[in-house]
């Protein structure tokens, strides 16, 4: 019985998980809607990483928003997702 209620929890906790990376993919393509993510395995102890990729222009902006949501994120619910924020490269150049 303790176990099924384990299972049911970290579930739960998954779910919470995904919605909150949707959140932030979501906040991303709002400010650059060509914004390519992906979601990374965690390097070590945090939940998710999170690798965006947009215009140089955008770099600032998209990173700055994605900073202070994903702190807000680990302060209300204690999960720790990274965003990582680059330009995208010209593959034309």
């Amino acid at each position: 019985m303790r176990t099924r209620g384990k299972e049911r929890r970290m579930r739960l906790l998954r779910k919470m998980l995904q919605e909150r990376i949707s959140e932030l993919t979501g906040l991303a393509k709002a400010i650059a809607p060509d914004a390519e993510v992906t979601v990374l395995e965690p390097y070590e102890d945090e939940d998710a990483v999170i690798e965006v990729r947009v215009s140089a222009e955008k770099v600032d902006e998209v990173d700055e928003a994605l900073m202070r949501r994903s702190t807000q994120i680990w302060l209300e619910e204690g999960f720790d997702i990274v965003p990582m924020v680059f330009a995208k490269v010209d593959k034309g150049s």
